[in-house]
């Protein structure tokens, strides 16, 4: 917390927190959320984000020393949900392609205002504090891109795959599934499971491993 935002939050006791710390802490990330997914991260001051969550700015500034750190707890939310994503499908295990088809038809389960923050943390990733957005980059490598590579490693080892540098397969897959975390309406209605089907018989088609 900044001094001026130290000292205004303990001038004013009705800045103060009536409902737990945790609980305000997550109300203000979806309530940020909200606002950086529709208007985008400039797009948003620090005022209405106080506002909408109707608490003052001093009682913001109690929990984010920042618009940037604020952004970085979003993303960081972003990731945990991915990140246990991954971790769930691999857990299920069964064939590496089973696995890469399990993992895309969850990920666009991921309520669809979480998974248009894609598109924010793209756009607005060097907003962040330079120490803050090296340690999202290493921790979306380790928790989230890594697992996925190691899906298409595992996958060409067992021959049920292409053998191809799973770095490249990895920014293949997301970079098609990336357009329809941001099409008009995607983050209000589901995403049609054939539509997702389509795309994996597409990817897949291509990865999988020629008949012997």
């Amino acid at each position: 917390m900044t001094v001026f935002a130290a000292l205004a939050f303990s001038a004013h006791p009705e800045a103060w927190p009536t409902e737990p710390k945790a609980a305000m802490h997550d109300r203000i990330i979806a309530t940020a959320t909200s606002l950086f997914v529709e208007r985008g991260f400039s797009g948003v001051a620090m005022r209405e984000i106080s506002e909408a969550c109707g608490i003052t700015k001093a009682a913001l500034y109690y929990h984010f020393a920042s618009k940037a750190k604020l952004l970085y707890a979003v993303c960081k939310s972003y990731l945990d949900v991915n990140a246990a994503v991954v971790e769930a499908v691999i857990a299920e295990g069964g064939t590496y392609e089973a696995q890469l088809r399990m993992l895309v038809h969850q990920l666009f389960q991921v309520p669809g205002e979480r998974r248009a923050i894609l598109r924010l943390a793209m756009h607005d990733l060097d907003s962040l504090d330079p120490d803050d957005h090296e340690a999202f980059l290493e921790d979306y490598r380790e928790r989230f891109t890594d697992p996925v590579e190691r899906i298409f490693t595992q996958g060409a080892a067992r021959g049920e795959f292409r053998s191809v540098d799973p770095e490249l397969l990895t920014w293949y897959l997301l970079g098609i599934a990336y357009p329809y975390f941001g099409l008009p309406g995607s983050t209000e209605e589901p995403t049609d499971p054939r539509m997702v089907d389509q795309l994996l018989d597409l990817f897949i088609g291509g990865l999988r491993a020629p008949a012997a």
